[in-house]
């Protein structure tokens, strides 16, 4: 399912307008800066997509089945999975600021955020590479992208309660059931 969820952000992405003409070309970026090889859109929100993909499995696989105590009780869990959404949330959401461009997400050289309307930055910015100077995804566009990973987490939580977990699991168990391999002892 987060196979689909990430090959469907691309197709939104490359359906927007700021995004058209602003594609990334490895013929513009200098290729011996490996570690800057992601200051673009694409791989962005990538980053951003598989980060609640992450986080998110994390929880899914805390249901557990039969030998489990309930997912609501591991307070230490729902304390980090919350605090890791927030700040993941806080990143995409956020204009340009001192922890997304840490991450270099949300963020660019400082004369490419001042040529956006945004203020100069007070933190040390390496250069961009890439020939746009930035990876600001738009106000709008980042609360679309918000929403569409918030249906990302909700649609695996509910194909691991009502499939994996639940109902689809005990219909099919019925319908058909596993054979076992009896040993003689």
């Amino acid at each position: 399912m987060n196979w689909l969820f990430s090959a469907m952000s691309y197709v939104w992405l490359f359906r927007q307008d700021w995004f058209r003409c602003n594609e990334h070309s490895a013929a513009e970026s200098e290729a011996t800066k490996w570690w800057l090889q992601g200051d673009n859109y694409e791989s962005s929100i990538m980053s951003f997509v598989s980060t609640f993909q992450f986080i998110n499995n994390g929880f899914v696989v805390n249901y557990g089945y039969l030998h489990r105590a309930k997912w609501y009780k591991n307070y230490t869990l729902l304390t980090v999975w919350a605090f890791l959404i927030a700040f993941i949330s806080y990143m995409l959401l956020a204009d340009p600021n001192q922890v997304g461009c840490a991450f270099r997400l949300n963020c660019g050289t400082s004369s490419a955020l001042e040529g956006l309307g945004y203020g100069t930055p007070t933190w040390k910015i390496e250069p961009y590479n890439s020939p746009l100077g930035h990876n600001v995804i738009p106000q709008a566009s980042r609360y679309k992208l918000w929403g569409y990973c918030l249906g990302n987490m909700a649609a695996t939580n509910l194909w691991q309660i009502f499939v994996i977990n639940g109902p689809v699991r005990r219909l099919l168990q019925k319908k058909k059931p596993l054979r076992r391999l009896k040993v003689k002892l």
